[in-house]
């Protein structure tokens, strides 16, 4: 875990914090202020690219989502539970690249069957936790109804991040291999660089 700090010691870490956080709140900020709502279920596109964001920048991608899940709430849906929010936005990515990495890390780096199965298969568990504990810090620090507020949450984010994520997944990461931009193949903390 001593990545979740190192990061910050390096350029090309912190650029990626700030990109990460600006586009976030860029992806939150429209969808707090006017609700898309389909189905009973709230729309939010930013879904989409906490597990892909995880997959490719690791602690940089973990960082930047939770500081711009901070600025996303201050238009429009700040509480205390933005608090708890920033962390889970900030787990939700880390959990995404370390269980990948532990998924593929003896294969060779590229888009293939297995690699797209370990993709949902990292989606679907990462996203469960994320908001299983998105939902249980709502329980437990400001009562609200765990059952409701879980289904909500996942449901809200599993649908987009298994198929718009996927669709970014399969095109953002031949090109990130391709660049050694992947952290945790030639971009680690040791080094630090492209």
């Amino acid at each position: 875990m001593h990545e979740l700090l190192s990061v910050w010691t390096g350029k090309k870490g912190l650029k990626l914090i700030a990109a990460h956080a600006l586009v976030y709140a860029l992806l939150l900020i429209p969808f707090n202020q006017l609700q898309w709502v389909v189905a009973g279920i709230p729309v939010r596109p930013a879904a989409a690219i906490p597990v892909v964001c995880g997959i490719l920048f690791g602690p940089a991608a973990a960082w930047g989502l939770g500081i711009g899940n901070i600025a996303g709430d201050l238009f429009g849906s700040w509480s205390l539970m933005s608090i708890v929010g920033f962390f889970i936005n900030m787990a939700y990515p880390y959990f995404a690249y370390r269980l990948w990495h532990a998924l593929v890390k003896t294969r060779e780096a590229g888009i293939d069957q297995y690699m797209m199965f370990s993709f949902w298969f990292v989606t679907i568990v990462a996203t469960f936790l994320s908001m299983f504990l998105l939902a249980g810090g709502g329980t437990i620090f400001f009562g609200r109804p765990f059952e409701s507020k879980f289904i909500g949450y996942y449901t809200n984010s599993i649908l987009l991040a298994m198929l718009a994520g996927a669709i970014l997944f399969y095109v953002i990461y031949p090109w990130a291999v391709k660049r050694d931009a992947v952290y945790g193949r030639k971009w680690d903390e040791k080094t630090m660089k492209w």
